[in-house]
């Protein structure tokens, strides 16, 4: 069969690529409950959805903001429905979406609506709406990493031998922790290896159905046994591997597990109380795939059922969140409580624009997350307090960048001039 299944990957900025869908018009959900004009599914062609949405009734620029807890945003409120409104006609371009768009700055969000079908029975996607992130998961293993390099456990400098020494491989003398972080390994991308050979994953299946340490390892095994193919240090490659075998360095020097390691270090700090891993049994909605035209699951395929495993995402691509809770995340990015100064610079020197789980262009630091049914887009810029996050249960859904783009440049560029 062939794959329909590609690693997790990182989109930049600048990407334009086009992907086709549905054409059906967006659907308002009022107040009852009721749609405003309506399709009934039964006149829909296969593949086709019906899409909604929903927005956030709490938001309210006079009233969202607790007492104790002075707005911080710096728009007025007509920029505030300037952007609002310029954000639902964004939308209103591409009817096959489904997720949630969620707009912030300072302290307050401004912006939070739902779109979409969950996949789940007659269920539609809402501001609660547990999603799949992706590689936006790498933003928390490159700050645990950062973390521990503070802590004295580790260096940059350090080649990954160090901590890996059950593998004999003369490239590993070569490749630094440094190296990791910025994707300049010159190692190959697991889930290629493993998703494009049907024994593999045969064989990951096998090793995962024994034991999540039996299923890691095989990870490690593969990720090894596919070398290198470019010299470390010379070239970017986004690669899946580097942050998985972060992941594992994390274990071992903190001596807690990775899910641990995030609860405590940045879930709990956040407020982070909607934030889970795959395999956790939390997700609430299922991805749309337009290559499949259907609503897909982690029983199709034996890739998928790969890609649905707690220990085959791991620390590339594992956690499950809502917007809300990953903006929560992001507002400590745009601040000081997580980064320092020198922290950001340290994050923004790379010349691979990509450093400790972030693409860095512009002053603006972004991620993007595509797993086998869900795709995910944040931006953060700490110098104006604002964020972005659009979460999807659409496998693969190339339109988001587009849709990032156009939908928060209007935000900084708003703060900015308030500055």
């Amino acid at each position: 069969m062939k794959k329909i299944i590609s690693a997790i990957l990182s989109c930049t900025i600048i990407s334009a690529a086009v992907f086709g869908g549905c054409t059906l018009p967006i659907q308002k959900i009022t107040d009852s409950g009721e749609a405003a004009s309506q399709s009934p599914e039964d006149e829909l062609e296969d593949g086709e959805v019906y899409f909604h949405f929903t927005e956030n009734p709490e938001i309210s620029y006079e009233e969202y903001a607790e007492p104790d807890e002075p707005s911080t945003c710096p728009l007025s409120k007509e920029k505030i429905a300037e952007i609002s409104a310029n954000a639902d006609d964004i939308i209103a371009l591409y009817p096959d979406f489904s997720g949630t768009v969620l707009l912030s700055s300072g302290n307050r969000i401004i912006y939070e609506r739902s779109y979409g079908k969950t996949g789940v029975k007659d269920g539609v996607n809402e501001n609660d709406t547990f999603y799949q992130i992706g590689s936006v998961t790498k933003q928390f293993t490159g700050t645990a990493i950062m973390q521990l390099i503070k802590d004295g456990k580790l260096s940059t400098t350090d080649t990954i031998d160090k901590y890996f020494p059950d593998y004999k491989y003369d490239f590993m003398k070569t490749i630094t922790v440094e190296q990791l972080l910025e994707m300049s390994s010159g190692m190959g991308d697991y889930m290629e290896l493993i998703e494009n050979d049907d024994k593999k994953v045969a064989e990951y299946v096998k090793a995962a159905n024994k034991s999540e340490e039996a299923a890691k390892k095989y990870i490690v095994d593969t990720i090894f046994e596919g070398g290198i193919s470019t010299d470390p240090g010379t070239i970017y490659v986004y690669s899946n591997s580097a942050y998985y075998l972060l992941g594992m360095i994390i274990e071992q020097l903190s001596g807690m597990t990775y899910r641990e390691y995030l609860q405590k270090n940045f879930f709990d700090r956040a407020g982070m109380k909607n934030t889970y891993f795959v395999g956790d049994g939390k997700d609430n909605c299922t991805g749309y795939s337009f290559a499949q035209m259907k609503y897909v699951s982690d029983k199709d395929t034996k890739a998928l059922t790969a890609e649905g495993d707690y220990p085959y995402l791991f620390s590339a691509g594992s956690v499950v969140s809502t917007a809300e809770d990953v903006n929560k995340w992001l507002s400590l990015v745009t601040s000081n409580e997580i980064f320092s100064g020198s922290d950001r610079k340290t994050i923004e020197k790379s010349l691979m624009l990509y450093n400790y789980g972030w693409n860095t262009a512009d002053n603006l630091w972004h991620h993007s997350g595509r797993t086998y049914a869900y795709s995910s887009q944040v931006y953060a810029d700490y110098h104006t307090d604002t964020r972005l996050v659009i979460l999807t249960n659409i496998a693969f859904y190339n339109d988001l960048n587009d849709i990032s783009t156009k939908i928060y440049l209007p935000l900084v560029t708003a703060a900015k001039q308030a500055q």
